[in-house]
């Protein structure tokens, strides 16, 4: 907490006025995660894009050209997409949130070795050309953003769906049936037998009679 604390600043100056004066002096490397949500790298790039460093505004490399973004290649596989121009490099990591030390341990640490031996864009290295790949990588970033969208989509339906029957069963269980019984007006009504004592001497005097 104490290190952390004493690298706050509140007044620091935002990045995009700080970098330019050092690209002047030191090359700088900038790295995301593809899945950050708390410093999405979207809005580094367009940063980056906007941003006017040695003479020249984003990766313009001047003559109307931009520089390439290049897939990214770490132990054959790979890792990213990666570009440079006039020593700033930007990488871009696959499979990797907010935290990409912790995500991608070895491409990190395969990012730095390479950074400090400042071959970053060393086509024999770990770069390679995106004509020899046959990879667009604005394409291929923009097709895992929409895998993403669309798993997300799937999940919030199905949590939905679930949710809705919950309430569903729920309410079911709660109504209390309460049986009715209709009056049956056809019913036929049985004739009341009157027993009376005329009725009673007549069994006597038959009982009688057949003695």
């Amino acid at each position: 907490a104490s290190v952390l604390s004493a690298f706050i600043s509140t007044h620091s100056e935002p990045s995009i006025n700080l970098l330019p004066d050092l690209l002047r002096q030191i090359p700088i490397v900038l790295f995301s995660g593809e899945y950050d949500l708390i410093c999405n790298h979207l809005a580094t790039e367009n940063m980056l894009d906007g941003m006017t460093w040695n003479d020249k505004t984003g990766f313009n490399l001047g003559n109307e050209t931009v520089a390439p973004i290049d897939p990214w290649i770490v132990e054959g596989e790979t890792a990213g997409f990666i570009q440079y121009a006039r020593n700033l490099t930007y990488i871009l990591f696959h499979n990797a949130g907010h935290m990409v030390p912790y995500n991608q341990g070895r491409r990190s640490r395969a990012m730095l070795h390479q950074f400090i031996q400042l071959n970053l864009t060393h086509s024999n290295n770990q770069t390679m050309e995106n004509n020899n790949t046959g990879v667009n990588p604005i394409m291929h970033r923009y097709f895992k953003h929409f895998i993403l969208i669309v798993f997300t989509v799937i999940i919030t339906g199905i949590a939905l769906t679930g949710i809705i029957r919950y309430f569903a069963c729920k309410r079911q269980q709660s109504v209390i049936t309460v049986p009715y019984h209709s009056p049956n007006l056809f019913r036929s009504k049985q004739q009341p037998t009157t027993y009376t004592l005329l009725n009673r001497n007549r069994d006597v005097l038959d009982d009688k009679i057949s003695a």
